[in-house]
């Protein structure tokens, strides 16, 4: 019975960790380029540069599931 209940218990927090990260991500994908871009650090922000931060801002416009970081590692790796 023990391995039963803690196989429900299981289920249910990988259900919910599930239903969570779900959630957080459709919550991200309504965030404005701006505040994506207001979530990074200071320390984010100033090792980007304000130049690539105006070209990362207007990718987020067209793709908005893009993240930030992954928008300058993308660039990085073509050179930008």
């Amino acid at each position: 019975m023990t391995s039963n209940k803690s196989k429900k218990d299981q289920d249910f927090a990988n259900a919910m960790s599930t239903k969570l990260r779900l959630n957080r991500e459709k919550l991200y994908r309504t965030l404005s380029p701006e505040e994506k871009i207001n979530q990074l650090t200071a320390e984010q922000r100033e090792l980007i540069g304000e130049f690539r931060l105006s070209i990362i801002k207007d990718g987020l416009k067209e793709f908005p599931d893009l993240h930030p970081l992954d928008a300058l590692q993308m660039m990085e790796e073509i050179g930008g």
